[in-house]
Parts: structure tokens; C-alpha cells; sequence
């Protein structure tokens, strides 16, 4: 971070930089629980074994492999959480098992997690909190995260969990909640109860919902802009039926919504008009992306 600059989320809440359509592209994930401190690249600097590292980054392709940690380890010994946000018709999932040593990840079939089998473990029907602290790779994850884990930590102390970087370091406090990948942004301690009351509730918290990372960022726009619209705040009030894009910043989205409505959504991304740090280690500005609502209608 440049000295005398304003921390990124800062400059970020000040500029009024909208949430949505930010959340990660993901699907499919591993998160190993990790205690200790983590460095700017957790996996590799974090203690881990380094060859077991460098093995499950070759083998990892299409899932996102993250550190977990709770502030107090428990008595247990270590696990590891594989899930699958679903889509294409698959329903989300979420299972962990016990982790002896950090070899045994490597009998893990990521291969089938990527395509959506997690595999073996205990199913969870409850969601995870997972609370970006990774403040090795951006201050503003430890200065608004840690707060936040700790009030999600009291609301939901067994599900809860630190989680190195998801994401939108500019957004922190970031709330990553699994097994559906819904993310959340510039949450304060003050936030975890309404959230999770909502959420299990099988509502969102839509004013801090940054998208869902199993659909594209023009997804996540005309979800955000039809959801606000029509005050649709379930779950799963609105589906995707149909994703029409023409170009890689224009498209129109088809949902499904309560009692066989049909809305057409149609947004478009264009590059912010001004440089912005946008993160705290950037040495340069750089252009986010705007998403505009071009039409909305229903049948």
C-alpha cells in the first residue's frame, strides 16, 4: 500500500462503487483448514506443506482451493470442506471430513468436485460463513474482517469460519457463504445477525449481495436490477431460464419468477470513465466495470 493513500475500501465507499455483480466466477471449491498466520499467497505460505501445495494447484482446475481458520483450534484436529454451488441443474452441496495430514488431500478426486461430485464426507444441510481476514494480501480484509468474523462467529460460532482471499478486497468487509456461492460486501459487525436471519430464512441480504459466483458478471447485473425492481429477495424467487449474450458486454437474461412470470432483462457493461486504485498493493489505477440496466420487462 502507498503511503498516504486511502485504504482501498475506503475510497471505494466513498466513490459509492456499487456491490453488485462483483462476486467471483466459481463453482466448485476446497477449503482446507489451515490455523496460523497466512501470507500474501496463503496456500503456499501459510506452513502448508509446500510439495502437497504445488500438487493440488496443478490438479485444481475449475475449483478455487482456500485456507479456512477458526480463532480457536478445536480439539478435533483439522478438516476440510469440498463444495459445489451447483447450476446446469445440479442442486448445491456441501460435505467435510476429518483431515489426518495434509497428504491425504491428495486421494481427493478434484476432477469430479469440479464437475460437481464432492465426493465422500459428511453432507452439511447448513450453510458456511466464511469471512475474508486475509489481511497479508489486503489490509482492508484484516481491518473490516475481523470485526465481522468476530459477530458471525457469535451468531453462527460452528459454521463460521476466517477465509483467505475470495475477492473484491475493496468490498471488505466480504462474506463468502457456501454451499450456493452467494457473496456479500462492505458488511459491518452490525450486519451478521440480519444476515444470517435472512439467509436461513431463504431470503437475502440484498442491499450487501454482491452476486452469486456460479453465473457471469452480466448474470449477476440483471439479477441485481430485477431482484430490486421487483423486491425479490428469496432464495429462490428467480431462476435463470435463458442467457442470450451478444458480445462480451451485452446480454439478455430470461427469469423465472413467482407464479410462472416470465422477465427479460437486458444489461450492458461498459469501462468506469475514471482510474481508481483498486486495491490497496496496486501501484497503478486501474478501470472497474460499470453495469447498466437497458431494459426490464415481463410477460
Amino acid at each position: 500500500m502507498t503511503l498516504g493513500r486511502p485504504r482501498c475500501s475506503a475510497e471505494a465507499l466513498a466513490r459509492d462503487e456499487p456491490l453488485y455483480a462483483t462476486a467471483s466466477l466459481v463453482s466448485a471449491w476446497l477449503l482446507i483448514e489451515q490455523p496460523g498466520a497466512w501470507g500474501l499467497d496463503a496456500l503456499t505460505d501459510s506452513g502448508f506443506p509446500v510439495g502437497v501445495a504445488a500438487e493440488l494447484q496443478r490438479r485444481a482446475s475449475g475449483v478455487r482451493i482456500l485456507l479456512i481458520r477458526h480463532r480457536k483450534e478445536a480439539p478435533g484436529g483439522s478438516v476440510y470442506f469440498m463444495a459445489h454451488s451447483g447450476g446446469d441443474g445440479r442442486a448445491a452441496s456441501l460435505v467435510s471430513a476429518p483431515l489426518p495430514h495434509p497428504e491425504s488431500l491428495l486421494d481427493l478426486d478434484l476432477q469430479s468436485l469440479a464437475g460437481g461430485e464432492p465426493g465422500p464426507g459428511d453432507p452439511h444441510d447448513d450453510p458456511i460463513y466464511l469471512v475474508c481476514t486475509h489481511g497479508r494480501h489486503d489490509i482492508c480484509c484484516a481491518d473490516r474482517g475481523r470485526p465481522l468474523y468476530r459477530a458471525m462467529s457469535e451468531a453462527r460460532p460452528e459454521q463460521t469460519w476466517e477465509v483467505s482471499h475470495i475477492g473484491g478486497d475493496r468490498f471488505a468487509g466480504n462474506l463468502l457463504v457456501l454451499p450456493r456461492g452467494d457473496y456479500f460486501g462492505r458488511l459491518e459487525p452490525e450486519d451478521s445477525g440480519p444476515l444470517v436471519a435472512d439467509y436461513e430464512k431463504g431470503r437475502l441480504y440484498l442491499a450487501h449481495h454482491r452476486g452469486r459466483s456460479i453465473q457471469p458478471r452480466l448474470v449477476q447485473a440483471a439479477e441485481h436490477f430485477l431482484r430490486e425492481s421487483e423486491g425479490l429477495t428469496g432464495l429462490d424467487d428467480i431462476g435463470v431460464v435463458e442467457y442470450r449474450r451478444s458480445g462480451h458486454d451485452h446480454a439478455e437474461v430470461v427469469f423465472g419468477g413467482p407464479g410462472e412470470v416470465v422477465y427479460r432483462v437486458e444489461v450492458a457493461a461498459r469501462a468506469s470513465t475514471r482510474a481508481d486504485y483498486l486495491t490497496c498493493r496496486a501501484e497503478e489505477p486501474g478501470l472497474g466495470i460499470v453495469y447498466d440496466l437497458l431494459s426490464l420487462t415481463q410477460d
